[in-house]
């Protein structure tokens, strides 16, 4: 049991300040503040939701993200130098009741995302017009087998979800798993591909396209031939630049690559096990499979599920 004198002990200024500036309710309960904390807490919330849906530079969104920690920080640290030593601290304000305080919120926020659904945020405009540049994604893993969340990975299993042609894919870039991209699956373990002169064929049958109103990118003055594709049910949308070349620009060396054939009018390749194919709804503007390569099953992550632009 704890004595008297360890109850009442003052609050450690550097303590309230880094639990402010990394954790801004932490370091308001820290310091015996709970109105102050969920006051901090609100704000915090209020941010995220302006960053979502206001404020599209990443930048500037990540500067304004900052705020409500550095402001903490000070806020915190002058309470504790003006906090008296015989002032009690409630449960809350000592390390264990941090811990749970901070650990529980994590543990239920966490698992939810780690193995049913995710949030992610795509930056580029590789899918445009399906996901617009910095638009946020729900992603379903459950079943894919690549379990884990804010970069950390818990378990890999099998996958027992079925990828089809037509799906959006979240999954680790082959070159760095580090990074997340978000691509189509036009390709399944074992199919043929040929995108010759801008035309997609799986397995010698042509994709479907029928053309519909030009697309005018969002902030900027560029139109693009828009097209409807279908690929087995599903129908997208997806972007054509009738004046960048049919050829591939640039490739890189990656795994199985010597079952790609390239020409000036484009490529065809033979998908292998375990593996996926992928392009980019933007077609003349991703740097896809076709690029570097196939997708491993190990790398998915998930499948999109709603998109929000």
């Amino acid at each position: 049991m704890e004595s008297t004198a360890s109850v009442s002990r003052k609050p450690k200024k550097w303590i309230a300040a880094v639990l402010g500036l990394v954790i801004p309710p932490a370091g308001m309960l820290y310091v015996a503040r709970p109105r102050l904390a969920a006051g901090y807490f609100g704000l915090m919330v209020i941010i995220a939701l302006g960053k979502s849906l206001v404020l599209r530079n990443p930048v500037l969104a990540d500067l304004v993200g900052l705020l409500p920690g550095i402001v903490c920080a000070i806020h915190a640290y002058r309470i504790a130098r003006d906090s008296e030593e015989s002032h009690k601290r409630p449960w809350y304000s000592r390390w264990y009741g941090l811990v749970g305080i901070i650990v529980g919120p994590l543990v239920v926020l966490g698992v939810p995302r780690a193995f049913l659904f995710d949030l992610f945020r795509f930056p580029g405009g590789s899918m445009t017009p399906s996901i617009e540049p910095s638009a946020y994604m729900i992603v379903k893993k459950w079943g894919y087998g690549n379990y884990g969340t804010y970069g950390i990975h818990l378990i890999r299993t099998g996958m027992s979800s079925e990828v089809r042609r037509g799906d959006i894919l979240v999954f680790e870039f082959p070159e760095d798993t580090a990074l997340i991209y978000a691509k189509r699956v036009v390709g399944l373990p074992g199919d043929r591909i040929s995108y010759y002169n801008k035309r997609l064929k799986v397995n010698e049958q042509e994709s479907k396209v029928r053309r519909v109103d030009d697309y005018l990118h969002k902030g900027r003055a560029v139109v693009s031939q828009q097209y409807l594709e279908r690929l087995g049910d599903h129908e997208h949308a997806m972007l054509i630049d009738p004046d960048a070349p049919a050829a591939v620009p640039f490739t890189r060396p990656f795994p199985f690559r010597e079952l790609c054939a390239y020409t000036a009018a484009g490529l065809s390749c033979q998908v292998p096990p375990g593996h996926y194919f992928v392009l980019g709804d933007n077609r003349d503007n991703s740097a896809d499979s076709r690029v570097w390569g196939f997708v491993p099953t190990r790398n998915i992550v998930g499948k999109v599920q709603y998109i929000f632009q």
